[in-house]
């Protein structure tokens, strides 16, 4: 357990830290997330994470005033107070609430809780012998508002992931309901590795780009921009199942787990059921690129 969060700013002991009853996030699930890594101290992805957490509020109109540097400078304390160094940040904004102790609504348009705690690593064999992944049977809707936004409603990615880890998997994976196209994780973006080429479902809905149809994954950017330096382009495009079972690699990324190898869906082999060789270099570039990140903001 946690000793301290931040909440509108201040580091709080955590027994002290109270939020409105009627705020919008609690009732509703009326806000939105990021869960970031810090290494050495520092979270050297932060101004991703805050571009994206504001164009999602743009879309779903939060008003959102965030001042960077204080987000920052309250993420610094927090983990010196909890004398972290490798820590799971998360920053959760709600819609806030008109009761909000010791002011209106204009004070407080919304709420933000910001929490860090341990590290806690996915297991070295993992990375070592690949995930094994299930294709969940909840279907993601494109044409639904909060698509491919970390919003505070997740009951339906739990309740997926749980289904995942009682059948003895790591991750399960969304299709699209109206096309059966590969989507997302629950946690994660996919990349497909087929002919010596990658490939990755897009962040657009093709059928009506004005919807997202997954997440636009910060590591998942960070790695299409690397690769393309590195000569290997991602391409986007719609993917299906018998991409999946057809495939040579498949890995997943999210803040937390970095680059994951997939060696079996459900009860098929992917490749060789061992983690490829295009994997592994995405894996090298990208813990290079965050080892520069954080020397660069040392």
């Amino acid at each position: 357990m946690s000793d301290f969060v931040v909440l509108n700013g201040r580091v709080l002991l955590y027994e002290d830290a109270r939020i409105a009853p009627l705020d919008g996030g609690f009732l509703h699930g009326a806000g939105l997330f990021e869960t970031m890594r810090a290494r050495r101290g520092r979270v050297p992805l932060l101004h991703a994470h805050l571009d994206r957490l504001h164009a999602s509020a743009a879309t779903l109109a939060m008003e959102l005033h965030l001042d960077r540097a204080v987000i920052a400078d309250c993420i610094e304390e927090l983990m010196a107070a909890e004398n972290l160094s490798e820590a799971r940040i998360r920053l959760s904004i709600s819609a806030g609430d008109t009761h909000f102790p010791g002011g209106d609504a204009a004070d407080h348009p919304y709420t933000m809780l910001i929490s860090a705690a341990p590290l806690v690593s996915y297991p070295p064999t993992l990375y070592e012998n690949g995930m094994t992944v299930l294709v969940s049977n909840y279907r993601q809707n494109p044409r639904m508002p909060s698509t491919g936004h970390k919003t505070l409603s997740y009951i339906d990615r739990l309740l997926a992931l749980r289904q995942a880890q009682v059948a003895g998997a790591g991750e399960a994976l969304w299709l699209t309901a109206a096309e059966n196209a590969l989507a997302e994780g629950c946690v994660s973006n996919v990349f497909v590795v087929a002919d010596g080429s990658v490939f990755t479902p897009p962040c657009q809905y093709p059928v009506d780009k004005a919807f997202r149809m997954c997440l636009p994954g910060i590591t998942r950017n960070v790695l299409i921009n690397l690769s393309d330096k590195e000569g290997i382009t991602v391409h986007e495009k719609m993917l299906y199942v018998e991409d999946l079972l057809s495939a040579s690699e498949i890995f997943l990324t999210n803040a937390l787990m970095g680059i994951m190898p997939v060696c079996r869906i459900e009860r098929h082999a992917v490749g060789t059921e061992k983690p490829g060789a295009i994997t592994r270099k995405f894996a090298q570039w990208y813990d290079r690129y965050l080892t520069e990140a954080c020397n660069a903001t040392a």
